[in-house]
């Protein structure tokens, strides 16, 4: 009676720990699922399409563009994305991703590369390359973009140069400090 014990009570053992570990996760289709939803958003992106665009978006997702504070929220997302796609000296936008990667547990991934911008200058096209870096969330069935950030590869414009420190002279007929 006892090894009869002793097996129901490894059966118990190993089917809580199994109960624990949750369902299965097909990594490759969720990878499938989410480079599907990276690329529809970058379509959207090249076609200038803003509301396209935003609706790959979490509702409360955070943006940290370049040279900028970071922006949260549809209508600041929306702000973002008019700035550059409604400026007439915005030509294009082009990405290529570098790595995705989902989690094991299937709910979150990120993805980073590398971003294109092209701008219609007096002194010809100025092509802006940078980076980039967007957090993603499964959302019920949906993947959605949670955080992203992206910069410019491009130095820091240079400062201005400091003026000369000032080597006026008192008038010679002026009178000498006395020491103390």
């Amino acid at each position: 009676m006892r090894s009869i014990g002793s097996l129901t009570l490894t059966a118990l053992i190993a089917g809580a720990l199994a109960a624990c570990a949750g369902p299965k996760v097909d990594i490759v289709a969720e990878t499938a699922a989410l480079t599907a939803r990276a690329d529809a958003l970058t379509e959207a992106e090249v076609a200038k399409d803003v509301e396209k665009a935003l609706s790959f978006y979490a509702a409360d997702a955070i943006v940290q563009p370049a040279n900028a504070p970071a922006i949260s929220g549809m209508e600041a997302m929306r702000g973002l994305y008019k700035q550059f796609m409604d400026d007439p000296n915005f030509k294009s936008f082009g990405s290529t991703r570098t790595a995705l990667v989902v989690s094991p547990s299937g709910d979150m991934g990120y993805e980073y590369g590398v971003n294109r911008m092209v701008f219609a200058t007096p002194g010809g096209d100025m092509t802006d390359i940078g980076k980039y870096l967007g957090i993603w969330k499964k959302d019920g069935a949906e993947w959605r973009v949670v955080a992203l950030a992206f910069s410019s590869d491009a130095p820091p414009p240079a400062m201005p140069a400091a003026p000369a420190a000032s080597q006026s002279k008192a008038p010679s007929n002026a009178p000498a400090k006395k020491p103390m």
